[in-house]
């Protein structure tokens, strides 16, 4: 039993110690980044394997910050971190899908990305699947559903899902 009790010591000290490591590793990628070391932030970010990371990577892909742009790596990445729940991703994606940038125009992708951004709260997300609801793109047309998306956006102060609820008679 002592052995075992050791042996999980062992292993959680050194889950503990990677996780620090990890951090460490987007910490001093997300520093190179703000002080456009690119080639430095793209060599640290790719050795992190975080969602942060992953997430930067993809926006530094889709504007072409050190790397030559391209939007099916960028996307690639964004996927990486939107499926380790990256909420920021998730929307990206979502609005990527939305507007056809880079990828065919899938509505229905869009909206399950976006509602996997606004069931974590995201209010952008929240009022874009809202509006998907109102005019039925990607999503069967749903006032009551529509309503309850913009509510939710509306409550953190979206100002456009404050106006939509207003012209649709439901402050």
């Amino acid at each position: 039993m002592k052995r075992l009790t050791t042996r999980l010591s062992i292993a959680l000290l050194l889950g503990l110690f990677s996780a620090l490591a990890s951090r460490a590793d987007f910490s001093a990628g997300m520093k190179a980044y703000q002080h456009r070391d690119f080639p430095t932030a793209l060599k640290l970010l790719k050795e992190d394997g975080s969602s942060d990371s992953a997430y930067l990577l993809g926006i530094m892909y889709y504007r072409g910050e050190g790397v030559r742009p391209d939007k099916a790596e960028a996307i690639r990445w964004l996927r990486r971190a939107a499926d380790k729940g990256h909420v920021r991703a998730q929307n990206n994606l979502g609005m990527i899908y939305d507007k056809g940038d880079g990828v065919p125009l899938d509505l229905k992708e869009a909206a399950a990305w976006y509602r996997k951004a606004a069931e974590q709260g995201h209010a952008q997300s929240q009022f874009d699947l809202g509006l998907m609801y109102t005019n039925g793109e990607g999503v069967p047309k749903d006032r009551k559903e529509a309503v309850k998306w913009l509510r939710k956006a509306a409550r953190q102060g979206h100002v456009g899902a404050r106006k939509l609820l207003t012209v649709m008679g439901e402050q």
